[in-house]
């Protein structure tokens, strides 16, 4: 036996091998890209009164139509921020999204600064925060440094 034939039954193992896992990855639903889970602290406001300031952990990530924030608080509650990139015949705003929720509810995206106070100018210092419609309730996230 040739080196050319001795060969041919482990390449034939190897093809049958590859078309098997393709198969089985393209039959997989499509799933979020995660992002590593953070270090941050977390507030929450009633209105423009700070109620809670607590560290926290802060895992994000992305998928089909949507980037996601989860904050997780130390008590065990989570509440989940979602970032809509994908709605037709909707208006987008400058960061490319289209609609903005917080634990499934209708939300509005704005900036507080270092004091607390809502703000319209953009800083890297500010907090992200997300205002439920409903509610007028808010939470915000900073990333430790």
């Amino acid at each position: 036996m040739t080196r050319c034939n001795s060969m041919r039954p482990l390449q034939l193992s190897l093809v049958a091998a590859s078309v098997a896992a393709l198969s089985v990855g393209l039959s997989q639903p499509a799933s979020s890209r995660p992002y590593p889970d953070l270090a941050g602290v977390c507030y929450f406001f009633r209105g423009e009164v700070r109620k809670l300031t607590q560290t926290c952990v802060i895992s994000g990530g992305y998928g089909a139509g949507a980037h996601y924030a989860v904050l997780q608080w130390p008590d065990g509650v989570q509440t989940s921020i979602t970032m809509i990139n994908y709605c037709p015949r909707q208006k987008y705003d400058k960061g490319g999204f289209c609609k903005y929720t917080v634990d499934k509810r209708e939300a509005k995206p704005y900036q507080r600064d270092v004091f607390f106070q809502s703000t319209t100018h953009t800083d890297p210092d500010n907090l992200d925060c997300y205002r439920v419609i409903s509610t007028g309730n808010s939470v915000c996230y900073r990333f430790n440094k």
